[in-house]
Order: structure tokens, then C-alpha cells, then sequence
């Protein structure tokens, strides 16, 4: 295992991973809510959040952990990313975050504190589904080698 600093070639790295898979999968350009959003955020955030997890879990001692955005007024789960041991969130889209991106009269955050694969799976509506309206060419696979060459260089 190794330990992970914070610093600028961290930050670069993750920064990078983010820009290469909107590169990939581009932004949202359909009328709505979430029109101009990266695409890797709108559907396969729950995919994405959970190949991250599991490759940054495993090259690093610091871990990484689940978290689950939900909608106050429908408690509905809105998005699924990354608290990064420093404490900030981290997406394929966005990158690295903070808290406030989710104001807290419209959201609430939910740390899942022990890794459970069934409430990932029923809070993402499905790990192993497609995503034809916002990111048809999703691919796990795909994302899956793009993590590991970035996580690889920090």
C-alpha cells in the first residue's frame, strides 16, 4: 500500500482522470434540469463512484468513501461520488469539491461509512444498467482503465 499526500501532483492527476472522461463522454446537451452537466454525472455516477472506490481503496492506505446526495423534497438519491480522505468530494465530472455544490435547503449527504453493495446498488437504480438518454457509450471497462492510469500516477 502506499500513503497519499494532497499536494499538486495529486490534484493534477484527479483533475486530469475528470477532464478525460468528460472529454470522453461529454455534457448533458438535452433541455433540463441538468443541462450542461457532465454526462458521467447524469446516470453512471453510481458506476463510476464504485470502480473509484474500489481502485483507490486498494493502491492506497488512506481510503476513500461512498457518499450519496439525496433530494429533500423527493428523497430521491441525485448523485453518487467520492469523500476523498482529505475531506473533499470528488466526481468524474466536477472533480475534486466541496460540500457546498450541494446546498443544504435543497440536499442531503449521506456518508456510507462501511461499503454495502445492495444500498450502492439501489441507490444508483442498478450498477449494471445502460444509460441511453445522457451517456448512451457508457462503459465500465472504459472507465475502469481511465481511473487506474490516472490513480497510477499520483
Amino acid at each position: 500500500m502506499n500513503h497519499i499526500k494532497f499536494d499538486n501532483r495529486t490534484i493534477k492527476c484527479l483533475t486530469e482522470l475528470s477532464n478525460e472522461i468528460n472529454e470522453l463522454y461529454g455534457f448533458v446537451a438535452l433541455k433540463g434540469s441538468n443541462f450542461g452537466e457532465p454526462a458521467i454525472n447524469s446516470g453512471p455516477c453510481g458506476p463510476f463512484a464504485d470502480l473509484f472506490f474500489e481502485s483507490w481503496n486498494k493502491l492506497f492506505d488512506e481510503k476513500v468513501q461512498i457518499v450519496f446526495v439525496f433530494d429533500k423534497k423527493t428523497e430521491e438519491c441525485w448523485h453518487i461520488l467520492i469523500r476523498l480522505p482529505n475531506g473533499m468530494f470528488y466526481d468524474g465530472g466536477h472533480g475534486i469539491h466541496d460540500e457546498s455544490k450541494y446546498a443544504k435547503e435543497s440536499f442531503r449527504i449521506e456518508d456510507m461509512k462501511v461499503y454495502d453493495r445492495v444500498i450502492l446498488e439501489k441507490n444508483a437504480y442498478g450498477l449494471e444498467r445502460q444509460y441511453p438518454r445522457f451517456c448512451p457509450t457508457f462503459s465500465k471497462e472504459k472507465v475502469h482503465e481511465i481511473i487506474n492510469k490516472h490513480l497510477l500516477r499520483i
